[in-house]
């Protein structure tokens, strides 16, 4: 499969240079601040892709937990479209299809941290249930979100635990990760896909 452009260290420098630029500053403070929560390093959080729409995004993409190639030391250290995984190039690909802009969506995890266990494994439910307030953050320093796209069964349990009271529309379905495994569940595919036609359309408007 070809490499991520985040498999490049040019590129990912380029990118670290900009993760203070204003429309991703706050998110990625809130990625320190996290950090210093858990006892990580700073950077151990990844960081919001500055390439991204950042605070000033119209559609929160929510997913389970970072991968090592979003960590710091196994990875870019970044929360990326452009991260070298089958679970972003899925993503990417997706968006360049249909035509969704990375400007108008920001990608968060409903566990931002690191998990223990099983090398890219899921979060559980206690860790979803203490980062419910980082999530609700997430929402607040997003004004200009109108919906909200639950990739995964993670996901979708860590945003009901969260009871975000904005309203915001979620996308319906169970859409799954776009990990090759969710995409490969039966109807998975067709879910995603259908998923991210539709926040295309809404994001011509």
């Amino acid at each position: 499969m070809p490499n991520g452009r985040n498999a490049d260290p040019a590129v990912v420098a380029a990118k670290m240079a900009r993760i203070r630029d204003q429309h991703v500053k706050p998110l990625n403070e809130l990625a320190d601040r996290i950090a210093d929560t858990v006892g990580l390093p700073h950077g151990h959080v990844p960081y919001v892709d500055p390439d991204q729409g950042g605070i000033n995004a119209r559609v929160l993409v929510l997913l389970d937990n970072p991968s090592t190639k979003a960590e710091a030391g196994t990875g870019s250290g970044l929360l990326s479209l452009d991260n070298d995984d089958r679970t972003a190039r899925n993503c990417r690909e997706a968006y360049a299809r249909h035509g969704v802009p990375w400007s108008q969506v920001v990608h968060w995890n409903v566990v931002p941290f690191p998990v223990a266990g099983v090398k890219n494994g899921g979060s559980t439910p206690a860790e979803r249930a203490r980062s419910v307030r980082w999530t609700r953050e997430v929402v607040d320093l997003c004004p200009d979100l109108e919906q909200v796209l639950l990739l995964g069964a993670a996901a979708r349990d860590g945003w009901a635990r969260a009871g975000i009271a904005r309203d915001l529309y979620v996308l319906p379905g169970k859409i799954p990760h776009c990990s090759a495994r969710g995409l490969n569940s039966p109807g998975g595919r067709e879910r995603f896909e259908a998923a991210i036609a539709q926040i295309a359309r809404s994001l011509a408007f």
